[in-house]
């Protein structure tokens, strides 16, 4: 069954499907060049210059702007030519129409006489991103202060140029301490010490404390004459080594004759009196020993003038040979004087061994050969009643006939 159409409403057909014999589809408008789709119109005469305005003022050359000293506001008398703003709605990379001159009141007031294109900007509105680039701001000082004004700056703070002064103190230092070392070195060491030495001498002699004399040395006496009984001489005993003769004393001496007395005691004549033991066990004697000095003693001697060394010599090879260990020595006598008609020299000891004193002495006589002659002679505490013998022996030396 087919639908009921008169239950329905009838819709319109397109515009497509529309009779042939309807009305037209209504043309579009056109728009006039001088419109916009809302229908203003609007101008688009080409752009006419103040000549072209007779309306506008008449043309007059820009005033001079004030010299830099002047006191005008700076704001008033600068202006910066800048570049118009693009009007929105305005194509890319196309300007709007510059509007007619006199159209706004006020107008030309913030235009370059000599570019109406050009824009006045005053020196108060650069501020911020609208500060203009450096070379244009120095042209504006330029303008306001002169070409010069650099230069007066430089001429305030002028510029430092060479080297710092600390480089020249440094040097004059070193160059001072160099002259200070080589005057040092020329008056202490070189050649202006010597000139001065006599005088520097002298001064300091002048300056020197005075001294403490020296303690004044001990005069020891010559040899005394010892008292009591001497022994009888029993003659005259001659060293033919030592080149001299010398009493030989009766008894209680003895005279040794062993072969043995050079090597046993260092001298190749011997008289000897037995005098006990010593606290320590050690056998004593009295005794007078001669000959020539020693081989291990010969270094000593070097002149008849100076016999002191040859002495102490001797007596210091008899303590360490006779006497303990141990023992001390003093010095008791000493005399220069010639023996005999001989250079000698005579010192006299007091040696202490083990609680036993011995008195010994020691006379050295210059014969005239390589080596002087020696002789010694002992006598312990024990056996003090010889010591007479002592004068007896040693006023008797004299030098061997034909030596």
């Amino acid at each position: 069954m087919a639908p009921d159409q008169s239950s329905h409403p009838q819709m319109p057909p397109a515009w497509p499907d529309a009779p042939q014999g309807g009305p037209a589809a209504p043309p579009p408008r056109e728009r006039a060049p001088d419109q916009d789709r809302k229908g203003r119109r609007h101008s688009s005469a080409p752009p006419r210059s103040w000549e072209d305005d007779p309306l506008g003022p008449p043309h007059t050359p820009p005033a001079t702007p004030p010299p830099a000293t002047s006191d005008v506001n700076y704001e008033r008398t600068m202006a910066v030519p800048m570049r118009p703003r693009e009007e929105a709605g305005a194509p890319p990379r196309e300007r709007s129409a510059p509007r007619r001159q006199g159209d706004t009141p006020g107008g030309t007031l913030g235009r370059d006489p000599a570019d109406p294109n050009r824009p006045f900007v005053t020196a108060g509105q650069i501020s911020g991103p609208k500060t203009p680039p450096p070379e244009r701001q120095q042209e504006l000082w330029n303008t306001v202060f002169g070409d010069n004004y650099q230069a007066m700056e430089d001429e305030e703070e002028p510029e430092r140029t060479g080297k710092p002064v600390w480089i020249y103190a440094l040097a004059g230092t070193i160059v001072v301490a160099l002259v200070a070392v080589l005057l040092w070195w020329a008056f202490t060491s070189g050649p202006l010490a010597a000139a001065e030495g006599p005088a520097s001498t002298q001064i300091a002699q002048k300056t020197a404390a005075p001294q403490k004399p020296a303690a004044p040395r001990k005069t020891l006496p010559r040899l005394p004459r010892y008292k009591g009984a001497a022994s009888q001489s029993a003659g005259t005993l001659a060293d033919q080594l030592g080149a001299i003769t010398l009493p030989k004393l009766g008894p209680p001496w003895r005279q040794d004759l062993r072969p043995t007395v050079a090597e046993s005691f260092g001298y190749p004549t011997r008289q000897y009196v037995p005098a006990g033991r010593d606290a320590a066990g050690k056998t004593q004697y009295a005794q007078v020993l001669s000959g020539p000095l020693p081989k291990q003693l010969a270094a000593k001697y070097t002149s008849p003038e100076d016999l002191t060394p040859v002495v102490s010599a001797v007596a210091f090879q008899a303590r360490t040979k006779y006497f303990a260990k141990g023992n001390t020595i003093a010095k008791t006598v000493h005399q220069t004087k010639p023996i005999g008609g001989m250079p000698a020299e005579l010192i006299g000891y007091e040696i202490t061994s083990a609680q036993t004193k011995t008195t010994m002495v020691v006379a050295v006589v210059s014969t005239g050969r390589n080596v002087p002659t020696v002789v010694t002679m002992t006598v312990p505490e024990s056996r003090k009643k010889l010591l007479p013998d002592i004068n007896t022996v040693f006023a008797g030396i004299r030098p061997l006939n034909g030596s």
